[in-house]
């Protein structure tokens, strides 16, 4: 299986790279990446098969250079559009979820949510993931709460375009009142995080697809 180096991956997805350079510049500081993720491990037909449904390729870390790890906490207090730290009455801040960081590595994921998953409850949607999966030919999963975070904050940080803006992409992350976190409506104020029972839904809320490969 041929895998693309960074240079041809940037030519297949343009702008939409979040690779080290990119993560750097958006986090003000070095990213710890280990030189097996240099380049995405991905085959060269499913890159391209990604890049024409309009998906973007994403390196996820955990933490910087200087070992801060990326929590929800952390992302949401470093692009807080008021510059400071959740206050301590937001809802999420004593989930479990909100201390999570991504594992490293790359991902392949859909920059708004497919139309087959909108206006579903949490089940029927996971229908439609398998559906979707089928399609593309590899296991499609949920992101979890931070990595909607982490992939929706650092592309508007440097790409200056705000994903989610007017929808809501629903997470694996569970809340603990037994829904699942779901993140969107990204403005302004900035992304918003809500938990929902399974039984919603709504035209705006779906599933923003994650593939990921290991190194």
């Amino acid at each position: 299986m041929q895998h693309a180096a960074i240079d041809e991956a940037r030519r297949i997805f343009g702008a939409d790279v979040l690779g080290a350079e990119e993560i750097s510049r958006a986090l003000g500081s070095d990213v710890s990446v280990i030189s097996a993720l240099a380049s995405p491990p991905f085959a060269l037909d499913v890159m391209m098969r990604a890049a024409d449904e309009g998906m973007m390729l994403v390196l996820r870390v955990p933490r910087t250079a200087d070992g801060t790890s990326l929590t929800v906490l952390e992302l949401a207090a470093r692009f807080s559009p008021s510059g400071t730290s959740p206050p301590p009455d937001t809802w999420f801040v004593r989930e479990p979820f909100a201390l999570e960081t991504c594992g490293p590595g790359w991902a392949l994921v859909e920059k708004q949510p497919f139309s087959e998953s909108r206006n579903l409850s949490y089940p029927e949607q996971e229908a439609e993931l398998s559906k979707r999966s089928g399609h593309f030919g590899v296991r499609l999963r949920r992101r979890r709460a931070v990595e909607i975070v982490y992939d929706t904050l650092l592309y508007a940080a440097v790409r200056g375009e705000r994903l989610l803006h007017t929808d809501w992409d629903w997470s694996s992350s569970p809340t603990s009142d037994g829904g699942f976190v779901t993140a969107g409506s990204f403005d302004d104020h900035g992304l918003r995080l809500l938990g929902y029972s399974q039984a919603v839904r709504f035209d705006t809320l779906g599933i923003c697809a994650s593939f990921d490969a290991a190194p």
